[in-house]
């Protein structure tokens, strides 16, 4: 009895471990700058939307620079770019919850850059992706 329960355990800790291998979807690091009116942008995030198949990725700008390592990065190909930095205006809004006040934030990026994102980016494996973006208000 011992044996059969030795068996199964070590069976299921088999197929658990065989699982474990990670995605085998090829991925690339890319980096870049960002400027709004040639000022670098401190603070937001930068998204990569793949226009056909593929992962999503992004990561967040800081001091007008960002980064996304391979591990995390997206797959070489075309993508649509979108680009936010919400900032506070200032002023207080009604939370979600009817209740407590919440900072209100706007956003500083125009609308061409990201929910109506007119830029795009070409990816490549074995190079180095740097992608800048020098965006006008």
């Amino acid at each position: 009895m011992r044996s059969i329960l030795l068996v199964a355990v070590l069976g299921v800790v088999g197929i658990l471990l065989g699982g474990c291998g990670g995605d085998t979807i090829p991925r690339v690091e890319v980096q870049g700058e960002v400027k709004l009116d040639g000022v670098p942008l401190n603070g937001g995030s930068v998204t990569f939307i793949p226009v056909g198949s593929g992962p999503a990725a992004g990561a967040t700008i800081e001091n007008g620079h960002y980064a996304i390592t391979e591990d995390k990065g997206p797959s070489p190909g075309e993508y649509r770019v979108e680009i936010r930095s919400p900032k506070p205006t200032g002023k207080q809004v009604v939370g979600t919850d009817g209740v407590t006040l919440e900072e209100q934030f706007e956003e500083a990026v125009p609308a061409q850059y990201n929910i109506k994102s007119e830029l795009k980016a070409t990816l490549a494996s074995g190079q180095k992706n740097q992608v800048d973006f020098d965006l006008k208000k």
